[in-house]
């Protein structure tokens, strides 16, 4: 059984307005501790700590285009599930800092992305590496 939501424009709002917040109370964390406690967890993540600032400056949904994009190019759940983890982080750090969010959400949206992805996406190689294992 499917529900549906009586108001889709107010259910979406107030799905953004929570995740701002979600992303502010992170930002207010992270300004809180001191320089030293933040590098120290910036290297725990293995991450500069420019690039852990601009990770949750992106936030909570920073890297969601990730597992949408690894569906676009043929790999299921099972193959996305058999990636390795520290290398899924890097895909997701450099998926949360790309700037090129506009094209990839624009491609995913049209059934483009198997055709443009390598002009712009950040994980390119690394996807292209997995495809070939994969075969």
């Amino acid at each position: 059984m499917t529900s549906v939501q009586p108001y889709p424009v107010v259910s979406n709002l107030i799905e953004r307005i929570g995740d701002w917040l979600i992303q502010r109370r992170q930002l207010n964390e992270l300004g809180a501790l001191d320089s030293g406690e933040f590098k120290r967890m910036a290297h725990e993540l293995g991450l500069a700590p420019s690039d852990l600032d601009t990770i949750v400056r992106k936030g909570v949904n920073g890297a969601e285009e990730l597992p949408q994009m690894l569906r676009a190019l043929g790999f299921d759940e099972a193959a996305i599930a058999k990636i390795r983890p520290p290398l899924m982080m890097e895909m997701r750090h450099a998926c949360a800092g790309c700037a090129h969010k506009r094209a990839c959400a624009t491609d995913l949206a049209a059934k483009t992305a198997a055709a443009n992805y390598e002009n712009y996406c950040a994980n390119a190689n690394d996807i292209t590496l997995l495809a070939r294992a994969a075969e």
